[in-house]
């Protein structure tokens, strides 16, 4: 139960970690995209590129603060 407990902390903006998780890949996504063009590999791929990253970043913000509260 601490689980779901910490990811609506993050997720309601309790911490930075993930709001700034997600901008840093939405800002990466939107540059990849610019400079790939209109049919590049980011038309094909781009969707599952972002979700990994957002992933990412929510796996980082559950792994910080899992270790801030000790365990």
């Amino acid at each position: 139960m601490s689980l779901l407990r910490q990811l609506r902390k993050l997720v309601l903006g309790e911490t930075w970690s993930l709001p700034l998780g997600v901008a840093i890949a939405l800002g990466a996504a939107g540059i990849v995209r610019a400079v790939d063009g209109d049919d590049g590999w980011w038309h094909h791929a781009g969707g599952f590129i972002l979700l990994g990253l957002v992933a990412l970043a929510l796996t980082g913000s559950l792994a910080g603060a899992l270790r801030a509260r000790g365990r």
